[in-house]
């Protein structure tokens, strides 16, 4: 099987993550799918052929977490797709061959060793007696595991698509356990809804990032005017997750019996921020409360964004104590209730400054203690 597997290109962030989205077109040289592969680019379109008999998957370079919700799509058509037409291919011995109504499409939730594939084939039942012939599509999707194929759903289509050589738009949403197989010729229309088994997730169980891509049968030719991927990162906790059992007045009362400088409110001073990657989601005033393992970090005013779902008390994260005296790594709730977790780190200044950092993203926070 030939694969072109390429990286992942960075995700955004808005004070907390969002949903990112990379495109493959002429006006980046279709650079997600090409940047490795060097195939054909004419005009405005991507025109990779398969001459083989063998499989081809051309894998973007926009890698996803298996684990997320995501969408990709396509809109291409397939050359190879005259009625009555073979296609010549070349086995790996040399030996020539001939192909009908090759089939092409997308693949997804690609590791390397295991893989889906949604297809499209078009076929004719009575190429020759026109008062009985049909043409149509079946699309199929289609998994494989451990070099296994097995088609797992198929519908078959005579209208909505175009069943010659023009353009369709084909795609795949993967929304936790559910994938949606998506297909039509001026629309992306849900035709094939999959539950996911416990063994369809085991195939990308351990795999942190897998790979979407294009997939080409025996004798196909594509011609892709666009690729899109949509992914989204939020990692998003319930509302109710986050309450606590403070209130103001519990919060006044605790600290003011409280002999740690560090424990009290406060609020926000400044920012250093890459606007392209992390936009500020509220002017917050905190609160600081000690635990065993170093510090809860309770909202009490100033969110901006999805401020109706914030009030006092909730937590707005964490820290965790380091061997470094007053460094700690962080966890910090977004405005739009998602959970950063990953290379976070928060640090005290003199007893009266606290920064919120993240160097994945060139920026950080800091808070000033409110002083009695």
């Amino acid at each position: 099987m030939k694969k072109l597997l390429l990286l992942l290109a960075m995700m955004c962030w808005v004070l907390c993550v969002g949903a990112r989205t990379y495109y493959d077109t002429r006006y980046n040289n279709f650079e997600g799918l090409n940047r490795l592969s060097q195939l054909p680019v004419n005009g405005n379109f991507l025109q990779p052929e398969n001459g083989s008999t063998t499989d081809v998957i051309i894998a973007s370079e926009n890698s996803v977490d298996a684990f997320v919700n995501y969408q990709y799509y396509i809109r291409f058509a397939n050359l190879h797709n005259k009625e009555g037409k073979s296609y010549k291919v070349t086995g790996a011995d040399g030996v020539n061959g001939t192909v009908t109504s090759p089939e092409c499409g997308i693949v997804f939730n690609c590791d390397g060793r295991s893989y889906w594939l949604v297809t499209a084939r078009c076929t004719n039942t009575n190429l020759y007696d026109e008062s009985l012939d049909r043409r149509s599509m079946t699309i199929s999707l289609v998994k494989i595991s451990s070099g296994v194929k097995k088609v797992v759903k198929q519908v078959t289509l005579d209208k909505g698509v175009d069943l010659y050589d023009g353009y369709n738009y084909m795609g795949v949403n993967v929304d936790g356990d559910l994938v949606k197989v998506l297909a039509g010729e001026k629309a992306l229309n849900e035709v094939i809804r999959y539950q996911l088994t416990a063994a369809d997730k085991e195939m990308t169980t351990g795999t942190p990032q897998v790979k979407v891509g294009c997939y080409l049968g025996p004798g196909a030719k594509m011609s892709i005017e666009r690729a899109v991927l949509k992914v989204d990162d939020e990692k998003k906790v319930n509302a109710t997750q986050l309450e606590t059992q403070w209130t103001r007045e519990a919060l006044d009362r605790h600290f003011e019996a409280s002999k740690n400088p560090f424990e009290g409110y406060w609020t926000y001073l400044d920012r250093d921020m890459e606007d392209k990657w992390l936009k500020l989601g509220g002017r917050y005033t905190i609160a600081l409360v000690e635990t065993e393992k170093g510090y809860d970090v309770i909202y009490v005013d100033g969110a901006q964004v999805k401020k109706q779902q914030w009030h006092l008390g909730m937590k707005k994260g964490e820290m965790t104590s380091t061997i470094f005296t007053d460094n700690f790594t962080g966890k910090w709730n977004d405005a739009t209730l998602e959970s950063i977790d990953e290379d976070v780190y928060a640090t005290f200044e003199s007893g009266v400054i606290l920064t919120f950092k993240f160097p994945v993203y060139k920026s950080q926070v800091r808070f000033s203690k409110v002083l009695k």
